[in-house]
């Protein structure tokens, strides 16, 4: 239970993560790459442990998506606004991303420390997140801290590839008062005012990332690195092994993303259903996707700055169509990595529930009422008892502008052996969460068109672990 609860906090506060090593430095580098972990992987930071149950891991991932919707849209904010159309870096990045509790993660090397040959850095665990910019690590000094267990609280002093930028000067990317002390400062909140808060200071690293070598890494300087020393509600209880936040978001005030600071502006990630997998996130040229069963969007601007937003025309459930252009707002819908789960608005969703209950019900099968579920079966709001022998899942198809994004059943059903659980949340945005990703590759291309394209296709996202 008290790991549940620090999940759950974890989750209201963001999305993924990354671990740097070393090799040479490039100061124009093509790509930089990230191995990513499954969430309920052996070699997660959150790894749980053997006797958690199916039903108790999709429990987590519906209480972490509403979670992370009241992260993204408090209700102060919530239908405020509408997307709309918009108009010395490093040349590529990449590391290996796995998926730990509800988040993909990635390890990171940050700085450089002699005698140890090159510059290899020490190993910190980041969330990935697209829903924010900032990259940042807890450093040696802070006050008030959140725990931090397996690596020390990054020693910036020690690092010889540690640049501190003054208050003021002109490589500082925030306003003069966020300045801490005589450094250029940052801050920043997720949630309400009373959600997690963290402040500190900018200044430039090198970064070492996992190469597509074998067992080869890369390591890349002078990027903007955001170093952690004030922390107040952070959802990092004890025994943590996570060190911050790797931002993939769009951008706003503070240090550029990362992707920002690499010669080709986009990045990449395929996210694997399998727990035994890992997969890869891609920054810069080789984040480049091309094939002929690539498509794309284009990326819109949206009520949440921090977010990338598609134009949803309608959706399909088995390959019919269900009307229902003109119900989504202004026709926005997230595209997030922080969120477990997709969620619809209740109008659309009520229209895609009846749908699937009509489908099922060639199958002889009728949904739990509210006095006929069982104790064991998921918090999903509609779920089935286990299907008979030849049932066929459906599929459902998102349309995008210009493009289709079929979601396969695997990325669809929560399936245990008694229960057929349509994996989706009514909310009051449309955003297609993680788990509706997998087995698919995204590749966020932000200089081509006004605002930036999206990229996808299906792919076999991972290999063994």
């Amino acid at each position: 239970m008290a790991f549940m609860e620090t999940l759950l906090s974890l989750i209201y506060f963001l999305s993924s993560a990354l671990l740097l090593q070393s090799a040479a430095i490039h100061k124009s580098p093509q790509s930089i790459t990230i191995s990513l972990i499954h969430p309920f992987s052996v070699h997660s930071p959150f790894y749980v442990g053997k006797n958690i149950t199916e039903v108790q891991k999709f429990n987590l991932l519906i209480q972490a998506t509403t979670a992370r919707m009241h992260h993204l849209f408090p209700a102060t904010t919530m239908n405020q606004g509408k997307y709309w159309n918009g108009s010395s870096e490093v040349d590529g990045i990449g590391a290996i991303v796995e998926y730990t509790g509800v988040y993909y993660v990635a390890e990171v090397g940050i700085g450089s420390f002699p005698p140890i040959p090159g510059p290899k850095g020490l190993p910190y665990y980041l969330i990935m997140d697209t829903g924010s910019h900032i990259t940042w690590v807890q450093c040696e000094g802070c006050n008030p801290c959140f725990p931090l267990t397996q690596t020390p609280n990054f020693p910036f002093r020690r690092s010889q590839s540690y640049r501190s930028i003054p208050c003021g000067h002109r490589e500082c990317p925030t306003p003069r008062g966020d300045c801490y002390g005589s450094s250029c400062g940052f801050k920043a909140s997720y949630g309400d005012n009373h959600g997690p808060f963290i402040r500190g200071t900018i200044a430039r690293e090198t970064l070492t990332f996992s190469s597509d070598r074998l067992g080869a890494t890369e390591s890349f300087n002078n990027l903007f690195l955001a170093c952690g020393l004030q922390s107040h509600n952070m959802p990092f209880a004890p025994p943590n092994k996570v060190a911050g936040i790797l931002g993939l978001g769009p951008g706003g005030p503070g240090p550029s993303p990362i992707w920002s600071q690499v010669l080709k502006k986009r990045f990449s990630y395929c996210f694997p259903a399998s727990p035994d997998t890992k997969s890869r996130l891609y920054i810069g040229e080789s984040a480049r996707m091309v094939g002929p069963q690539v498509v794309s969007t284009p990326l819109l601007k949206g009520v949440n700055p921090s977010l990338y937003y598609v134009e949803l025309q309608d959706i399909s459930i088995a390959g019919i169509r269900l009307g229902l252009r003109g119900l989504f707002l202004f026709g926005g819908c997230i595209i997030d990595t922080g969120s477990p789960l997709t969620t619809l608005i209740p109008s659309a969703y009520a229209v895609v529930r009846n749908a699937f209950i009509q489908y099922f019900e060639h199958f002889g099968m009728q949904p739990y009422g509210s006095g006929s579920r069982p104790r064991d079966v998921p918090m999903f709001d509609l779920c089935f008892p286990g299907g008979p022998p030849g049932l066929r899942f459906p599929t459902m198809t998102f349309h995008f502008k210009g493009a289709d994004f079929v979601v396969q059943p695997i990325g669809l059903f929560a399936i245990g052996a008694d229960f057929v659980c349509v994996a989706l949340k009514s909310d009051e945005e449309t955003l297609i969460g993680a788990y509706q990703q997998t087995e698919h590759k995204f590749s966020f291309d932000l200089e081509l068109g006004n605002t930036g394209t999206l990229f996808f296709a299906p792919d076999n996202c991972g290999a063994p672990t």
